[in-house]
């Protein structure tokens, strides 16, 4: 209905689990890396458990899409507490066994099927979601199955995706021997705020949608009403959406998002949390939001081609402040722009921001942050030593300010003056972050450790550090 509207190729907040759409934030990042892990080092029983909503049948789905050519792959969905034997379901799920088959014929076929794959040389994998229906006496019945594993390596694995009432269920005494065989176990969390916000932005870039649709303080009124569950999440956007389009608008509110909340609410199924949220927009935040929308406005060309609401442009907005007589104003509206990724904007929020000069330090430094971020390290590097020229007087943040441009240089492969800075740094303090460890590296006396592989040479690991610090939260 508001695909072609949006510019969107699919809707990106269907409910159906899809593992295209699967967003890598932290939790559901070490989950997959859980699942894998457990998988590869042959665990006997791995178990996944989390709150409806949180995305477990997709990770699962994506578990199968990616390890589908290294085992033979069971699935059972549809577990509940009237099943008094787990086994003919199994065979099912392999494609195997009768349906007048007794309970001696169902082993017995299924240990045939285990010595035949056993034979071909691969694994067996059975995936059992909404395990916490399956009681005690079923997850015995499991056990008891693995009890085929013969080998050093077992032929055998499974995975259990349930509710948090499994891990409970997994506790009691009578189930101590199953839960000893339980090798790796994960529980999937909510999401953060900034996972929630990314995991926005992600699903509407799979649907064919880089610019964003929502404000930074609507995606945040979201986080907070759906207490970052991912399928609440899903449900209020798709409403989010719908309204918009109704109300022909480019882009999503606080105000569009608040109203799509209230009616799904009223009846009271839709369970969101925080409804305080819906109320707690200051002017300050409104003031932000509306220089987004007209930031949004300017730089993204109409969703449809059809009639609709005049579009405020930026220079109706405050966006555009000028230079020196609202400096303070131009730099929170930088930071603002540079919290939802609109770099460039920002960039040129903190330009107009430096020509006051009790601001030139910190607007540089955002600057140089930016341009970081917009892969440009040379101006960066440019910009940290103009905003270090601004604020002579050694200080932590000027500390802090020096540490970005080494960290660029270095990366621009300047070894030399990269070496002048981490050398005023440790004088100035001798046990600042890793800068020590640095100088020794450079100066030929080891080789680089572990950590720095791991992070890259361009030192593209730390730029999510430097949203923290130079006053990026004021």
């Amino acid at each position: 209905m508001y695909e072609t509207f949006y510019n969107l190729k699919a809707k990106p907040f269907t409910l159906a689990p899809n593992p295209d759409f699967l967003y890598r934030g932290d939790t559901h990042r070490l989950a997959m890396a859980t699942l894998e892990y457990g998988l590869l080092n042959e665990a006997g029983f791995v178990v996944l458990t989390g709150m409806p909503g949180m995305g477990k049948t997709t990770l699962l789905q994506q578990l199968l899409a990616e390890h589908q050519h290294h085992f033979t792959t069971g699935l059972i969905t549809n577990t509940h507490s009237g099943m008094d034997t787990l086994l003919p379901w199994i065979l099912l799920a392999f494609g195997l066994g009768g349906s007048n088959q007794d309970k001696l014929q169902a082993f017995h076929e299924f240990e045939q099927f285990l010595s035949k794959e056993t034979i071909a040389r691969r694994r067996v994998l059975l995936i059992v979601d909404e395990a916490q229906n399956l009681g005690a006496n079923l997850l015995e019945e499991l056990r008891l199955l693995s009890n085929l594993n013969k080998d050093k390596a077992p032929i055998l694995q499974i995975v259990l995706s349930g509710q948090p009432d499994l891990r409970q269920l997994l506790q009691r005494k009578d189930l101590t021997q199953f839960a000893q065989r339980v090798m790796v176990d994960y529980s999937l969390e909510p999401f953060q705020e900034e996972d929630s916000l990314g995991y926005i932005s992600h699903r509407l870039r799979v649907a064919g949608r880089e610019e964003p649709i929502f404000t930074y303080h609507a995606t945040r009124m979201i986080h907070r009403l759906t207490s970052g569950i991912p399928r609440l999440i899903n449900q209020l956007c798709d409403t989010a959406l719908t309204y918009g389009f109704a109300e022909e608008a480019p882009f999503l509110s606080t105000k569009i998002v608040a109203q799509a909340a209230k009616d799904r609410s009223k009846g009271g199924i839709l369970p969101l949390a925080d409804t305080d949220a819906l109320t707690t927009m200051t002017q300050e935040q409104d003031s932000a939001e509306q220089t987004q929308l007209a930031t949004f406005a300017s730089r993204t060309a109409p969703a449809s081609t059809g009639p609709r609401r005049s579009i405020p442009t930026a220079e109706a907005a405050p966006a555009a402040a000028a230079p020196g007589r609202d400096a303070a104003e131009s730099y929170e509206r930088g930071l603002t722009l540079k919290k939802v990724g609109l770099h460039k904007d920002a960039l040129q929020q903190f330009s107009l921001a430096a020509q006051d000069a009790s601001l030139a330090f910190k607007a540089l430094a955002q600057a140089g942050i930016c341009m970081k971020a917009l892969g440009q390290p040379q101006e960066a590097a440019t910009a940290f030593r103009k905003a270090l020229q601004a604020q002579r007087v050694s200080s932590a943040d000027t500390v802090q300010v020096r540490y970005l441009l080494a960290r660029t240089l270095e990366s621009l492969g300047r070894v030399d003056d990269t070496l002048e800075h981490y050398c005023w740094i440790r004088r100035e303090d001798p046990n600042f972050k890793d800068v020590t460890e640095r100088i020794e590296r450079l100066s030929g006396r080891r080789s680089p450790s572990s950590r720095d592989r791991d992070s890259g040479g361009d030192g593209s690991s730390w730029v999510a550090q430097l949203q923290r610090i130079l006053g990026a939260s004021k």
